[in-house]
């Protein structure tokens, strides 16, 4: 079985194919155009990016328009849903913080949390989330979790879907220089240091997408489609 990751970040990607190997995880072709992440749930975006990475497949890569403006489809792309290589599993994975003194937010809405796009959107997201939690003192007044929801979708679009939390706490101030996202002020449960100071290796053990991607594992083994690796 190999994957294909449905998405254009490079640190999910890396992570991904650590947690799964030895199976294989490949990346997006740069074509392929995803459905937006519009739906209230980890799970539901996610199923939505597997599917549309599947249907994109299976529709081919758009050609350039020909000489009359009608655009063409690379005929060894082009494939009927269902009739690509039997071994190539859609995957997708939609991840977020949650945070219980803000009622469960920022939740879906992570990765936009402050309203910004590009390079500096991780710092924007983790300052409002700082600043939204000012007066909560303690880790229990700033418990939270990290939460990913991961579905692959067979080549005939069935789903199989997992689910995985890490729980934790807030910091009040970021640390370390490792991860991305809200790594730098999330300390997990057992630890006293954030993600970001974690080694990578362990966090890759430890982390809310490796629970997720163990769990869809086991659900594969449970379905009889991977032996026991």
């Amino acid at each position: 079985m190999r994957f294909m990751l449905a998405t254009g970040n490079r640190h999910k990607l890396g992570e991904l194919q650590k947690i799964l190997a030895p199976l294989e995880v490949l990346p997006m072709p740069a074509w392929v155009e995803l459905p937006p992440e519009d739906i209230e749930s980890f799970a539901g975006n996610a199923l939505g990016k597997a599917l549309g990475l599947a249907r994109a497949l299976a529709a081919g890569q758009p050609a350039a328009a020909g000489a009359h403006g009608v655009a063409r489809t690379h005929g060894a792309a082009a494939r009927a849903a269902g009739q690509g290589p039997a071994d190539l599993f859609c995957l997708a994975d939609d991840s977020g913080l949650e945070v219980e003194a803000l009622g469960w937010a920022p939740g879906v809405t992570s990765a936009r949390y402050a309203g910004v796009d590009g390079p500096g959107a991780d710092a924007a997201n983790v300052a409002r989330l700082l600043r939204e939690m000012a007066g909560c003192a303690g880790p229990r007044a700033r418990r939270a979790r990290f939460v990913c929801s991961v579905v692959a979708v067979a080549p005939d679009l069935t789903e199989y879907a997992a689910t995985g939390y890490w729980w934790g706490a807030i910091a009040t101030a970021p640390r370390g220089e490792g991860g991305f996202g809200y790594d730098p002020v999330f300390v997990p449960e057992g630890s006293d240091l954030t993600v970001a100071e974690w080694p990578q290796a362990d966090k890759d053990q430890a982390s809310h997408r490796a629970l997720a991607g163990r769990a869809l594992l086991q659900r594969l083994r449970r379905e009889g489609l991977l032996d026991g690796r």
